[in-house]
């Protein structure tokens, strides 16, 4: 149990909310997030980094793929964080909750003009992820009337670096962030590099780089951060000097107690925030004097999605059938109306459960069988196997934690279930 959970009456809470009294309001299958600890995760991301980042501000840009429910991401607004988003349904869910256009960055491996316009319109900052977007910022920009602030995304070679990926074992972490599409190809961005001062409604503002949940190894964030810089210099050395106001050195990180279904390495310990912050601060102060640049009044960027929302969410579900078996194995099943197109994972969980639980109106019984607790739709649908728990009756909520990160915006609809609401 850690914050914003606690027991209180043989019931699981969030917040001072009991989470069966919400199941029963809202039915079940239900997200649920802590407004409150939601908070909490922002302000410590953001004074954490500014401990470790003295020479310029730091500021958050919390990607809106992580949770893109208007509530929450008003939630985001009023804490002041700008927000990293990707084509125009965020964009305008954006705009929706209140973030203001300044705030904005717009992200994405394809921007056609109609994206560019209005996000131009609202006073955003694009991440330029080709050359052929410079050309549509400058003629957007130009019938505007405005100037297009932009940075340019990186693709940072760390070849040096010999680990193999947390996502994709066998793999190393420096090939996978190449062959990426995300990113200006580095010949290509030093070709544009020495034209984009020839125009006159563009204005290169930043420098913007994203590895992803590759790794949470501290050298492998050290080796990111210095590789960025030292491209960045190619790219200012081309540009007759140039320093970035900010560089963003993107997301990836991960949630302390979030077991990432996506990645298949996860038994090694998550360092805490403090480390993460610390390795990216020194590496990113160092590298820049050593190749030349004035750090003060750089502004470092971040964009947690899963760091910030992953441990304010559970998932509630209620048990709909128990079944038992005791001819030629002994076995159990407890039946459940969620599903694993709802919880972000697959349906095959053999090794470790989709995520951690309890169950949720009965906290203080004590385990008494093994069960596979199966979600509702066709497949196989083993969200946990053979782990322990109090006997299983229908009516039981079960409460899977550390939710809050990708469960929502990756939901489908198989079998024509509709998708959960959010509390």
């Amino acid at each position: 149990l850690r914050t914003p959970l606690s027991v209180r009456d043989d019931r699981l809470f969030i917040e001072d909310c009991d989470t069966v009294a919400l199941a029963e309001q809202f039915g079940t299958p239900l997200y649920v997030v802590s407004q409150s600890h939601l908070r909490y995760n922002v302000r410590h991301w953001q004074t954490t980094f500014e401990e470790h980042w003295r020479a310029g501000p730091v500021r958050l840009y919390p990607s809106l793929k992580a949770n893109p429910v208007i509530a929450v991401r008003r939630v985001l607004a009023e804490e002041n964080t700008g927000c990293d988003i990707f084509g125009p349904g965020e964009l305008e869910c954006a705009l929706r909750a209140g973030v203001t256009g300044e705030d904005l960055s717009v992200n994405g491996s394809i921007k056609d003009e109609p994206v560019i316009r209005k996000a131009l319109e609202h006073g955003a900052r694009i991440i330029l992820d080709s050359p052929r977007e410079l050309d549509l910022c400058e003629q957007v920009a130009a019938d505007l009337g405005t100037t297009a602030r932009v940075l340019l995304r990186l693709k940072p070679d760390i070849r040096s670096l010999n680990l193999e990926s947390d996502f994709a074992p066998g793999m190393q972490v420096s090939y996978l962030t190449q062959i990426i599409k995300y990113g200006i190809p580095t010949r290509e961005v030093l070709e544009l590099a020495g034209r984009i001062n020839e125009f006159t409604h563009v204005e290169p503002v930043g420098i913007h780089v994203h590895m992803g949940r590759h790794s949470k190894r501290p050298e492998v964030w050290e080796a990111w951060v210095r590789a960025c810089v030292k491209l960045t210099r190619e790219v200012s050395d081309v540009m007759g000097g140039w320093t970035p106001d900010c560089i963003d050195v993107g997301g990836g990180f991960p949630s302390p107690l979030d077991p990432d279904p996506d990645v298949a390495v996860i038994h090694y310990e998550t360092p805490p925030l403090e480390v993460f912050a610390a390795t990216v601060g020194s590496a990113l102060h160092s590298s820049l004097i050593e190749h030349g640049f004035d750090t003060e009044g750089i502004r470092l960027e971040l964009e947690p999605g899963r760091g910030i929302h992953a441990d304010t969410g559970i998932h509630l579900s209620s048990v709909i059938n128990v079944k038992e078996e005791d001819v030629g194995i002994d076995y159990r099943w407890a039946e459940i109306d969620t599903a694993e197109t709802f919880l972000d994972g697959h349906g095959f969980n053999l090794e470790r459960p989709i995520y951690d639980y309890f169950i949720a109106n009965r906290m203080d019984a004590e385990n008494a069988a093994l069960y596979d607790i199966v979600g509702q739709t066709c497949n196989a649908e083993i969200l946990t196997h053979r782990l322990p728990a109090p006997l299983l009756n229908p009516g039981d909520v079960i409460a899977f934690l550390n939710t809050g990160a990708y469960g929502e915006p990756n939901a489908a609809n198989f079998n024509a279930l509709p998708r959960p609401g959010m509390v």
